[in-house]
């Protein structure tokens, strides 16, 4: 009886390990999944105004805005900088546009309306490139939540196995 008298008392000194584990751990995924519910709120209203951005660069008030506050006096001309490109675009737009409406030509109206749009591209750009890091930040979050629900499944499965052990030794002692 001494022998299984000393596997009780390990048992139970192991069992209220476990405890204090599941209670740290039960703790820290609480404020993990806070954090993770905050994080992707967050995330979601970036995404939107991201989404809105984008509506409001495609819009065509943008575009007459943009034609309408662009000082071309402004522009550096010494050198091919971008605004020359963009001024040259811009120019090439007008001509398509002229033509598409002496013509009536939808090519022409569309071969127009992507040049304005080339305008915007890096800006575009950047708006996806923020949007792709904002779903890998998303996936690597989901990861961890998954990660930590695994562990307090696992740690659960060997607390009910610890008050197994624990009840066979109460039971061999009686």
């Amino acid at each position: 009886h001494a022998e299984a008298f000393k596997e009780l008392e390990d048992t139970q000194s192991q069992l209220e390990i476990d405890r204090t584990f599941l209670a740290n751990l039960r703790k820290k995924c609480a404020q993990s999944d806070a954090e993770f519910e905050q994080r992707v709120k967050d995330r979601t209203a970036e995404i939107a105004a991201v989404e809105d951005t984008i509506a409001i660069l495609n819009d065509d008030t943008s575009f007459d805005n943009f034609e309408k506050t662009v000082n071309v006096a402004l522009l550096q001309t010494s050198s091919v900088s971008a605004a020359s490109q963009r001024d040259r675009l811009g120019r090439a737009a007008t001509v398509l546009e002229r033509g598409a409406a002496l013509t009536g030509a939808p090519a022409l109206s569309l071969l127009a309306t992507r040049a304005r749009l080339d305008a915007f591209t890096k800006v575009k750009a950047e708006i996806d490139k923020m949007a792709a890091e904002l779903a890998k930040q998303q996936e690597d979050e989901i990861a961890h939540r998954d990660w930590c629900i695994d562990e307090l499944n696992k740690n659960n499965r060997s607390t009910e196995e610890a008050y197994d052990v624990k009840d066979g030794l109460q039971a061999k002692i009686a």
